[in-house]
Parts: structure tokens; sequence; C-alpha cells
């Protein structure tokens, strides 16, 4: 047993984690996922560390079945629409992007344990093959690139051997640099990766954590009960957009949604969600376009009073191990 293991359950024997409960259980907790994925997939790869396995999914919602109680998209809009006052220790479950996996693995989980959930869907890449969201496209097309080096926002950077630990860690690293160039420096640089790394989406456990959803499988998840949002039509950085853009970005994907679903779609979460990555004129165009509710991903609690269009969520990842993910969701960190 490794000192962090050990000091992780002296958490919990001590009592802490359910005496933070307690301090925090008018304050909603929410968490983002964005892959569940089998569990003999490539622990040692950073492009795998965003997921969590399925023995880890089913682990959490065992312990959120037990210590919280968890709430719908609906419940959630009813509270603040109504000021109806959520239970004590509410969780609501969500997940990012609109991956098949989500479909395959998280969706028995949740409904063995009947817990509901929102899957927020990034609606251009919803029914295609061997497309991804462009910041993951960048971190493998880097994965593989067999460069030495590469420039950046001019700076430039030494890559370790292309499908080395390091390179894919490095990779992931180089991707918050990109989200911080303009969206056309990010599409050059993406066309000049495009033509000097191949894009090998061929690994059985690529195509399990990349492969999206179709509207006919998003249709049969809506059946279940999982609710749907919107994230967008390709992913941007929406700060990072002009006016008319960004008012694309928002009302097609609503529109896309309730065309396909035949319901209104009025939730969203912000791509990337970082404070960095949405602003007060994104907020504002999201109004406009619609939307009532919005979800970040600043890795905080929310206020017990919730501000609509800032309902902060916690990225879960495999990372956690069941210890401390029962620390991170108690509340001991990231209480905001």
């Amino acid at each position: 047993m490794n000192i962090k293991r050990i000091l992780l359950l002296g958490v919990e024997l001590a009592g802490l984690n359910s005496l933070s409960r307690f301090w925090t259980r008018r304050r909603l907790l929410g968490l983002c996922y964005h892959s569940v994925v089998s569990d003999n997939s490539p622990e040692n790869d950073a492009r795998t560390r965003i997921a969590v396995t399925v023995s880890q999914f089913d682990e959490q919602l065992r312990e959120l079945r037990k210590n919280w109680n968890p709430v719908s998209l609906t419940q959630i809009r009813n509270a603040v629409e109504n000021n109806i006052l959520l239970p004590d220790r509410a969780v609501h479950v969500s997940f990012d992007d609109g991956y098949r996996n989500n479909l395959i693995y998280a969706t028995p989980a949740l409904v063995r344990y009947k817990i509901p959930a929102t899957i927020f869907v990034t609606t251009n890449l919803i029914s295609t093959q061997s497309r991804m969201i462009w910041a993951l496209e960048l971190h493998e097309r880097l994965s593989e690139l067999t460069d030495s080096e590469i420039e950046i926002g001019g700076q430039t950077y030494q890559l370790p051997p292309p499908e080395s630990p390091s390179r894919t860690a490095l990779a992931l690293d180089l991707l918050n640099c990109v989200k911080r160039l303009s969206a056309s420096e990010r599409d050059l640089l993406l066309q000049k990766l495009r033509t000097r790394a191949e894009l090998d989406l061929t690994p059985s456990w690529k195509k399990e954590l990349y492969e999206f959803l179709n509207w006919d499988e998003i249709r049969l998840l809506r059946g279940q009960g999982i609710e749907i949002g919107a994230h967008t039509l390709s992913h941007p950085v929406l700060s990072s957009l002009d006016l008319a853009e960004l008012n694309r970005e928002l009302v097609e994907s609503k529109k896309c949604i309730e065309r396909e679903l035949g319901e209104e779609c009025n939730v969203l979460a912000y791509p990337f969600g970082s404070v960095y990555d949405f602003s007060d004129e994104v907020i504002e165009t999201a109004k406009r376009a619609g939307f009532k509710l919005a979800f970040t991903l600043q890795e905080q609690r929310n206020k017990v009073e919730l501000d609509p269009m800032k309902i902060h969520r916690i990225c879960i990842n495999r990372e956690h191990s069941i210890d401390s993910f029962r620390v991170l969701i108690s509340g001991l960190r990231n209480n905001g």
C-alpha cells in the first residue's frame, strides 16, 4: 500500500469525507465525464487519461448511489426556474462530446444504478466516421509526428520520439498552447500536421475512445431517459470566435438537436469549459440563442444559489482511484 493510498484511507477513516459532505450538502456537485472505455485499454497513454474504465465507472456510480442524491437535468432546470431546492448532496452526472462508448459502456451502468445523466453532443461530429474533435486530432498527430521539433505560436518545442509516453504527454501540454492561438492560426497548424503526420485510428482502443454516436443511437439513449444537450457544432474555443461565428455555433447546434429529437434543447456545455474558454459575450449570445442553462468545467463546486449560465462541473478521469474520487467529490477539494 503506497503512501497516497494510506493518506486517502486515513481521510476516510477519520470521517473527513462525511464531514465535508455535510458542510457542502446544499451545493450541487456537477461531474463531467467524456469516455468510458474497457478495462484493458492502454493505461499509460495520455490519450486515454480523459477516460475512465468500466470498472472505475461502476465503482464511482456505486459511491454516488450510496452517499449522494443523483438529480436529472430536468430537476436542475426546475430548481432554477421555480426556485425549488434540490435535495441535499445533489449530484448531476454528465458526458461531453457524444462518444459511442457512452451508449456501450456508460448507459448500462447508469440504468443499473438508476442514475440520471446528460450527454452534451458536438453535432457536426455525430453520425461521422473517422472524424475527430480538432483538439484530439491535434493530439493524435502531434503524438505520431516524426519531426524532432515543432513551432507553435512563434516558439519551438523539442519533441521526444514518436509514440513514447513522454511524447503523448507533451502533446497534451502543447494542446493548451494551441488553444490560445486564434482560430485561423490553429487551422493552419492542423493543416500543416495533416501533411506531415498520418492519423492512425485502426487500433481497437482508439476506435473505442474516439468513435461518435449516430442520431439513431442518440434517440435510443433519449428513450432510456438520458437527456441531451448542446456542445456546439465543432467544439471551438468560444471566446476566440467573432460574433457571427459564435452565434452560428450556438444557434445551429441547438436547431440540429431539436430537429433530430423533436423536442426543445435549451442546455449547453461550453467546449473546454475553463474560465478562459467562454466570456460574458459568449453567455449573452447563448441566452439570445435560447439556452437557459450552461455548464462549465471550472473544477469547483457550485454555490447554493445556482448561476444558471455557469453551472460548474468537476472533470473525472482515469487518474482518480475510488479513494481519491471520494475525497474529490466530498468537497475537501474544489469547493470554489
